[in-house]
């Protein structure tokens, strides 16, 4: 009986040092647990800022387009605003033109009538 008590007893010891190791792991099981959970929470922030480094760069070439766009339209603006002046001034000088023409034909005509008279 001896075989069948010291069985008895390995088992038991058996059996108390399975629970001994489970009760042992199960925080390291817990912690591995919540290491999973915080590398796929890691992965998907990873994600989330590899999508807002996309987005900033769309952004900013769309920002510079945008700038290219106002520099391009201030440039045209400049030069409507110079060729306007240009044409004020050729007009203003024909006006002088014209005006000093059409005084020498009234004054023709007067010469004219007066020496008809």
């Amino acid at each position: 009986m001896n075989d069948s008590a010291d069985i008895k007893t390995a088992t038991n010891r058996l059996q108390e040092a399975l629970r001994s190791l489970e009760a042992s792991l199960t925080p390291a099981i817990s912690k591995i647990s919540t290491l999973q959970t915080q590398a796929l929470d890691a992965q998907s922030y990873q994600r989330e800022a590899e999508s807002f480094k996309l987005d900033r760069a769309n952004l900013a070439a769309q920002l510079d387009e945008a700038q290219s766009k106002e520099a391009e339209a201030t440039a045209r603006s400049e030069q409507f605003a110079a060729r306007e002046a240009e044409f004020n001034t050729l007009a203003n000088d024909t006006t002088r033109e014209l005006d000093a023409v059409i005084s020498q034909v009234e004054r023709a005509l007067r010469d004219a009538k007066g020496t008809q008279s």
